[in-house]
């Protein structure tokens, strides 16, 4: 009998900002949240100076031997995640955010399913809400991601092999995401597949729980102008001149999430 693959490292990089990161040790490293051999965290920290208590917090959790600490001068979620691309030390990424916790299984999970898996490079996992349930309509079995079912991820289910990511020179557009500052509020994640589906990478969706978030994402904000602009400036960056007979399929299999009908005219419109 062969052995078993050996299991690739793993780097969990948790997205952070100001005051927020003071809840880390409480919550994210509650009490009992043992080092794992294989495994370590990194902490990427914007705006590490809009507090004096914040200081003292990241020197405590730098001082772990599994966890390290970025402050980032930057602002935005992608230039974050990008950081976290620079920096990782493990094999393997899985990115995170300060306000989830991962499921006992999540972390063996990905690092088995990369070992087993050498020619896919991108997973896509299943986040659950605080209750145990799938936030989303759940995909019954693995399904190889394309550039159409990528724009389910949420970023906090991404793991990915960082070699060939950094071989190919990937990374976030920062003109998208959570504090870009820009008019495209959402969609880094997406938009990121999308791209590393184009470079040849290749990956799946898969139902192994990775997360459990207990809020609504920005994905799930629908109402308003902007965030149907938004939606739209997505959908063109990852189709470009394709975009509209694309943004016509979506708008009509989602137009009862749409709250208005003005809402739905500007996603059309691009």
């Amino acid at each position: 009998m062969d052995p078993p693959p050996r299991l690739p490292s793993l780097t969990v990089a948790i997205s952070t900002r100001g005051v927020r990161a003071l809840g880390l040790e409480a919550g994210y490293f509650a009490t009992g949240f043992a080092p794992e051999p294989g495994i370590d965290h990194l902490v990427l920290v914007q705006d590490w100076d809009a507090d004096p208590t914040l200081g003292p917090a990241l020197d405590l959790l730098a001082a772990r031997p599994d966890v390290g600490v970025v402050r980032l001068a930057t602002t935005g979620l992608s230039r974050s995640r990008n950081a976290a691309l620079d920096a990782a030390r493990g094999e393997i990424l899985l990115v995170a955010d300060d306000d989830i916790v991962h499921p006992p299984g999540a972390y063996a999970g990905i690092r088995r399913f990369f070992a087993e898996n050498p020619g896919l490079d991108l997973f896509v996992g299943r986040s659950l809400d605080p209750d145990g349930r799938p936030r989303k309509r759940p995909l019954p079995r693995r399904k190889p991601l394309t550039r159409l079912n990528a724009a389910r991820a949420s970023s906090h289910e991404i793991a990915l092999r960082l070699g060939p990511v950094r071989a190919r020179g990937l990374r976030f557009d920062e003109g998208f995401g959570v504090g870009a500052g820009t008019a495209a509020s959402l969609g880094e994640e997406y938009i990121f597949l999308a791209d590393c589906l184009a470079a040849g990478l290749a990956g799946v969706h898969d139902p192994l729980p990775v997360s459990v978030h207990p809020h609504a994402s920005s994905g799930f904000v629908w109402e308003g102008t902007a965030q149907a602009r938004a939606r739209a400036l997505v959908f063109n960056r990852v189709f470009g001149r394709a975009a509209p007979p694309v943004r016509l399929a979506f708008a009509l299999k989602n137009r009862r999430r749409f709250a208005r009908r003005a809402d739905l005219w500007t996603f059309l419109r691009g």
